[in-house]
């Protein structure tokens, strides 16, 4: 009984191997939409961290959209102790993009990601902290973004 439990095993097992799974992101094909150029607006080191991401170039085409980047990052206190100092941040990230052709918007959509997070009473081990969550939450923002452009 048992090596006919074995059996049934192994069967089951290699039937299932080739069901054919594949990772989503495995094939980095580009996006379906041709970008001609792009613009960013607001916070630059955000900007930068998207067009890299992204892998864009301004390139002389005469075929595409014009993909325009607004990002803004606000950082808030979320709440104070009853002595008043703050005891918890809240990071906000907005990105939204635009393509345009010519004088027409093609499509337009605002990515926003935040993040509440208790304060750390060393200053240094905090900025590090908040550089931290902000390239998380932009990574983030990114993935969406580039899931939405190849759609």
């Amino acid at each position: 009984m048992n090596i006919f439990k074995k059996k049934i095993f192994y069967i089951l097992l290699l039937s299932l191997g080739s069901c054919g799974y594949e990772p989503m992101y495995s094939k980095k094909e580009g996006f379906n939409i041709a970008i001609q150029s792009y613009q960013i607006e607001g916070d630059k080191k955000i900007d930068r961290q998207v067009v890299s991401s992204l892998n864009l170039k301004n390139q002389i085409k005469t075929i595409g959209y014009n993909l325009i980047i607004k990002s803004n990052k606000t950082l808030t206190a979320a709440s104070k102790d009853s002595a008043g100092n703050i005891s918890a941040y809240k990071t906000v990230i907005t990105i939204s993009i635009s393509l345009k052709d010519a004088n027409k918007v093609y499509k337009k959509k605002t990515f926003s990601s935040e993040f509440t997070y208790n304060n750390i009473k060393n200053k240094f081990d905090l900025s590090q902290y908040q550089k931290d969550i902000e390239n998380n939450l932009i990574n983030k923002i990114v993935e969406e973004i580039s899931i939405y452009l190849t759609l």
